[in-house]
């Protein structure tokens, strides 16, 4: 006989795929009702795409663009990066040695209820600003408890104000090892996601910047405590200037790499 916490699992995974059906069907059959609550969150990816400075940017080739030899247009191109680099997702894997791969995590998994904590003002006053426990808990006063299953999205204005701009984005121009010592940017503490991980049921972080953790830190501590606790993230977002506080749920639909460490994604949300 399966026990109470089996049968929620169950039933819970159920309700999620149920959801799924549910929105493709919807998307296809009446896609005219999503005009004007469909909230694209993802930066095109270009020559100008923000990638970690010592990582390979994303690089496109024209392979042959223009009438063939028997008379019709044909257009293909070539594109290299490295995963993490522009609008990306992270799995598990990239910093959790027994972590999922991309492939490993399910599809429903990318989607849930956003809460975007807005802490622009103090990443005004701070490039290096950490997201706090006490900024939770103060989103929480005005918009009630995080969901479950939530993306929780820190706001800073950075990547939404001045991306692809990467002196104004990553605190600095130059490429490779020696501009790592120049990164200047906000991130998530590792105190509020060891809070959302043991306080809260949460998918996963998110944020407009290059990097979950800060552009000082050296350890990647929220990075090692995130992906230890099984849990997703993304990076360089946009247009979250957009999205409200609460009520919107966010889509996340990653290239599906095999033994992937993380992929370029096309996010967006659907607006209450």
């Amino acid at each position: 006989m399966k026990s109470s916490k089996s049968t929620n699992i169950i039933l819970k995974l159920s309700f999620q795929i149920l959801f799924i059906a549910i929105f493709i069907i919807g998307v296809v059959l009446n896609a005219s009702d999503f005009k004007g609550k469909l909230l694209d969150m993802t930066y095109a990816f270009d020559q100008s795409s923000i990638y970690w400075p010592t990582a390979t940017p994303f690089k496109l080739i024209k392979v042959f663009w223009g009438i063939s030899d028997r008379g019709w247009w044909y257009a293909s191109n070539e594109f290299s990066a490295s995963e993490h680099g522009g609008t990306h997702a992270d799995a598990p894997i990239h910093f959790a040695e027994k972590g999922r791969t991309m492939d490993q995590v399910p599809l429903e998994e990318w989607i849930g209820p956003a809460a975007k904590i807005d802490v622009t003002a103090e990443c005004e006053k701070d490039r290096d600003y950490l997201l706090s426990v006490e900024d939770i808990k103060n989103w929480e006063n005005t918009h009630g408890k995080i969901p479950d299953d939530a993306w929780v999205i820190m706001y800073t204005g950075i990547d939404t104000k001045y991306y692809p701009d990467k002196k104004k984005v990553l605190g600095t121009e130059k490429a490779g090892e020696e501009a790592l010592p120049e990164l200047s940017f906000p991130g998530f503490s590792p105190q509020s996601v060891e809070y959302l991980i043991k306080k809260r049921n949460i998918t996963g972080i998110a944020i407009d910047t290059p990097s979950i953790d800060y552009g000082k830190s050296k350890d990647f501590k929220v990075h090692q405590i995130l992906f230890a606790a099984d849990k997703l993230a993304l990076e360089n977002i946009a247009n979250l200037d957009k999205l409200p506080p609460s009520g919107a749920i966010l889509y996340v639909i990653p290239m599906l790499i095999k033994e992937g460490t993380g992929a370029p994604a096309r996010v967006f949300a659907i607006l209450p």
